[in-house]
This record gives C-alpha cells, structure tokens and sequence, in this order.
C-alpha cells in the first residue's frame, strides 16, 4: 500500500510539473467546478495532498524499516543454511500448520511434524518430513517426543509453535479443567518448548523461534475469554522471551518471530458454528501459510500480520484507541451474547 501510495503521489507531481499547461488547466477545471473554488486554488490544494501522501507513505517506510532493524538487532547477520537446518512445527496435521509443513518441504526443509492426528497420506509422503505423535499439552509426553527428536535429527534450529485449540463458549460455561487444557496447548507449551530447543539455539548463537498468536491478542472478545488470553500471553511470551535473548543470554543472532492470524477457514473455526454465523472474515489458509513460509525462510526476526491489510487498522492501532471507541469494535466482534 505504501508503494502505490508513492507510486500515485509521485504521478499526480509529475502531472502537475510537467504536462502542458493547457492540459493541467482542463482538468484542474474539471475537478474544480465548486462555486469559489478556482484553477490554481484546486492546484495549490491537490499539491498539499499529495506531499502529505508522500511523507505519510516515506514515513511508514522509515518506521517499518528500523521496526525491522530493532527487532533483528540492528541487523545481526545470520545465515540459514536449509539444507542442514532442522525445523519442527506443532499443529501440523490440519489448518494452517497442514499447509506450512507442505510449503515448507516443497522447498527442501527438514519438517520435524508434531500433532496428536496424524498427517495426510500427501505429506507423510515426502521424504523430509518426519512425523512424531505428540499432545503438546501432555509435558511429559513432550519432554519424551524432544528427546526422541534429538536422537534421531539433532537440535531443531527453528521452530514453528502452532498448535492450538478452541472451546467457543463464554466463561462460566467453561470447566476449569477444559480451560487449563488449553492453556496448556495454546501457552504453557510454549514454554515447554522453549526449556527443550533453546538452550542449544544460546550455544551457537543460532536459531528461530516463531510463535503463532492471534488478533485476539490485541482485541479480546465475548465467547473466547480464554482462547483469547492465551494469544495475549504468546504475545507477551514473545516480547520477553526477546529481551532476555538480548541482555541475558547475549544470543542476538537467535531470531524471534510472531504471527498474528485473523480467522481462517481452519478447523478452529469449523469447530465453532458461532464464529461462522457471524460472517467473519475468513483469510485464505495458503495465502496465510505462505506468508508465514515466507517469512520464516528469510530468517529474520518479523511481526508478521495475517492477512498484513488488516494489521494496523484492526488489530495493533486498537490497543492505543479510547476505550470508549474499543467497546464497541469488541461489540461487534463479538460471538457471543
């Protein structure tokens, strides 16, 4: 959007320096058919848009760019070599995770698969793709599975924590035990997973860590109190987890990455005959998959937002908004009540 935006502002200058002036003058007075609205008024005014166009569309660069540049600590260099990496990925026997294990090893990547279902016929196929059985939630078992991971591929080197669950219901309707469950899967593992493969990521200075949130990290919903709480603890997780690889481990060159998907046509939302009654909208799974892929294979920290058009103007800007204006973007979101 950025580029179009400098793309158009710098068309519209190039119009106004450079065309005839017969020309200018039949549009200008065109557009300026107000009453008290004159030719050179119109041309002062569309002038003024176009600059702040301009420095708004320079602007958004500049900040995306030392965005990046904090993130990756002021662009360490780190080299991925996909031929000897290792990556494992939760959740990747359906959804998004499905469609990244698929992407991920039509380029040649060593997927390391964990889900308690097991993959399709089409993916277990592949050659690269190892499939290990495995609740995320049940940390015994986990600490076992990463074990066997260990003896069998080495260290992974990035890893892809995705699997996660819903309940779809408001809270007083929802066990405690069901929530604790998934806390467990959708949060806690996460830090299970971090106790496992970060330590040799510390010893090598080497390695990536990308954890999948959600919008509702940033806008929390009737009907998904706890679903929503744990993306906010991934969220929080992630910002940390990057702090301490900074100050106390000194590992700037392990990248931290988080993705915050909007609803996709996953079995998450199949699931849920509330979240498709009200007409969300669905992000194709591919294209948020690849997005992902993409991002993950250029092997540098990033905030990626699914699909990115939604980003600022529905999830990130809405924590820095009155309340009063909040309130009612969670009343219309929500799927409950």
């Amino acid at each position: 959007m950025g580029n179009m935006s400098v793309l158009a502002s710098a068309a519209i200058l190039g119009f106004l320096a450079l065309a005839p002036v017969e020309l200018q003058r039949s549009i200008t007075e065109l557009v300026s058919s107000a009453p008290y609205l004159s030719v050179s008024t119109t041309i002062r005014l569309v002038k003024a848009i176009t600059g702040f166009v301009i420095v708004k569309a320079i602007a958004s660069r500049a900040n995306a760019y030392f965005s990046w540049k904090a993130e990756n600590n002021w662009a360490t260099d780190d080299k991925y070599d996909w031929e000897k990496e290792v990556l494992l990925l939760t959740g990747a026997s359906s959804g998004l995770g499905e469609q990244m294990a698929q992407m991920l090893a039509d380029r040649g990547v060593k997927v390391v698969a964990l889900d308690v279902q097991p993959l399709k016929p089409e993916i277990a196929a592949y050659k690269n793709v190892h499939f290990y059985e495995c609740d995320v939630g049940n940390f015994n078992r986990l600490s076992e599975v990463a074990a066997q991971i260990r003896a069998d591929h080495g260290d992974p080197t990035v890893l892809v924590l995705n699997a996660a669950i819903i309940n779809d219901d408001v809270l007083l309707n929802i066990p405690v035990e069901r929530t604790q469950k998934l806390l467990n899967i959708n949060l806690v593992s996460h830090f299970a997973m971090v106790h496992e493969f970060l330590p040799s990521m510390i010893e090598k200075n080497h390695g990536h860590i990308v954890q999948v949130a959600s919008m509702c990290s940033f806008i929390t919903i009737s009907g998904l109190s706890d679903y929503s709480v744990s993306k906010a603890g991934v969220l929080a997780l992630h910002e940390s987890l990057r702090q301490e690889l900074r100050h106390v481990y000194k590992a700037d060159k392990v990248r931290t990455s988080i993705v915050h998907p909007t609803w996709m046509k996953t079995n998450i939302v199949e699931f849920s005959e509330s979240i498709k009654s009200r007409n969300l909208a669905f992000a194709s799974v591919s294209r948020s998959a690849r997005q992902v892929v993409d991002a993950i294979m250029g092997g540098y920290s990033q905030r990626v937002l699914v699909p990115q058009r939604l980003g600022m103007q529905v999830g990130v800007m809405v924590r820095g908004l009155p309340f009063w204006f909040q309130e009612p973007i969670r009343d219309r979101l929500k799927i409950r009540g």
